[in-house]
Formats: C-alpha cells, sequence, structure tokens
C-alpha cells in the first residue's frame, strides 16, 4: 500500500488531478460529467460524522453538516476532462483535501460503476497532488487548469470539457462552484480582467510549447456548457 508523500496545510493551495484507470474515460456523457461536478458542490461541507457513509448518500443525496456549515475545501479553479480532471483547492479544514477527495472518487465510482454496470477502481490510484509556492504561482497554474483543454488539443464544442475559465471571465452560463474570492485574489495578481485574459493567453502558448504545440489564436470570450 503506498503512503502519500505530501502533508495538507489549512489555508495552502494545492494542483490535485487524476485520470482513469488504464487511461480510461471517466465520463461517458454529459450527464457523468454534471454528476461528478455537482458532487464537487455538494460533498464539500465539515460534517457531522467524520466517515462518510458514500452508500447512504447515494440514497438519500444529503450529507449532514456541523453547526458550523464550514466548506472542507476552497476551489480556486478546475477543469474536467474526458479522460481525466485537475483542482486548485485552498484547504479550509484539518485534513480537507483529503476527506473531499476521498467522498468525490467514491461517491462518483459508485454511481459510474453501477451505471455502465462494472466493478473496482475507476481512477488511477489515490488522486495525486502537488503544493502551490512561489510569485505567481497560483495564477500561472490557474491559467494551466483553466485552459488545459486547449494544451491537450481537446475541441469542447465535441468533446466533454467543463473549465472554469468562464467563471473568472464572468460569463459562466450555469452554476459557479470556484470561491469568488480566490478567482479575484488571482486576477488582482496580475492586475486587471483584461490583463489576466492576456496573461492567460501568453501562458498558455507557453505551456502548448512546452508539449509540442503551436497554440495561435485563444479565444477566451467563446463560451460552452
Amino acid at each position: 500500500m503506498s503512503i502519500r508523500k505530501i502533508n495538507f496545510v489549512e489555508g495552502a493551495y494545492y494542483h490535485v488531478f487524476n485520470r482513469g484507470v488504464d487511461k480510461r474515460d471517466i465520463f461517458g456523457s454529459q450527464n457523468d460529467l454534471l454528476y461528478f461536478f455537482k458532487r464537487l458542490i455538494d460533498l464539500n461541507v465539515v460534517t457531522v460524522n467524520a466517515k462518510f457513509n458514500a452508500k447512504r448518500y447515494r440514497k438519500s443525496g444529503k450529507v449532514i453538516i456541523d453547526e458550523t456549515n464550514r466548506n472542507l475545501v476552497s476551489i480556486v479553479s478546475y477543469c474536467l476532462l474526458q479522460n481525466h480532471f485537475h483542482l486548485v483547492l485552498k484547504q479550509e479544514s484539518e485534513n480537507g483535501i483529503s476527506k473531499f477527495m476521498q467522498r468525490l472518487g467514491t461517491s462518483y465510482t459508485m454511481y459510474f460503476n453501477q451505471k455502465y454496470k462494472r466493478s473496482g477502481s475507476l481512477f488511477q490510484g489515490k488522486f495525486k497532488a502537488n503544493m502551490i509556492d512561489g510569485e505567481f504561482g497560483l495564477s500561472i497554474l490557474s491559467v494551466y487548469v483553466n485552459l488545459n483543454y486547449i494544451h491537450h488539443r481537446i475541441n469542447p464544442e465535441l468533446n466533454l470539457v467543463k473549465s472554469s475559465i468562464f467563471e473568472y471571465l464572468g460569463n459562466e452560463l450555469g452554476e459557479s462552484i470556484c470561491d469568488q474570492q480566490e478567482v479575484k485574489a488571482v486576477i488582482n495578481e496580475i492586475g486587471t480582467l483584461d490583463e489576466y485574459k492576456e496573461f492567460s493567453k501568453n501562458t498558455s502558448k507557453v505551456f502548448g510549447e512546452n508539449k509540442g504545440l503551436i497554440i495561435k489564436d485563444i479565444d477566451l470570450d467563446v463560451v460552452f456548457e
């Protein structure tokens, strides 16, 4: 059994990611994507009981929160792709990230296995995580995650994609789940919203070059659901 080498600290930021086992798809439909997205919202609470019962949650659709109504984490950015996902999380309570990701992985795997009549692990082992530090580290990572579909040459109009980029731009058509104070802080570190847009385009081109891609034009005003 592997032991996680990273210690999660309250108030610190982390890049959290995972992919499907054997590189398989983890989202088979838009409904799957939205189910996972909704769990990012309703599983992000400190509960009365430390142990999360995934079966009970699947039946009731509810978790019993504690009196403080606190979140386990703050979501800073995300990108959900057909066979993997990226999250930028700030830990808000003790063991918040570990609890949140355990709930998310267990709940979604149970849903997916029941729907597609399969058994066993869906994700490739434990989720991976890296602490974020350094000047502009959070802003740079927000671009990497927000525009991750571009770095993989994935057309969001033809593939299953959901990104927080439009929460940053203020034109998200659906539900917003990112902590808006955190989003504002990321943008303000660069300057104005327009400056963040330019920063995102230029930084994304660098990420593309590192993957051997030539990214010419990035239209951040094209909205997709």
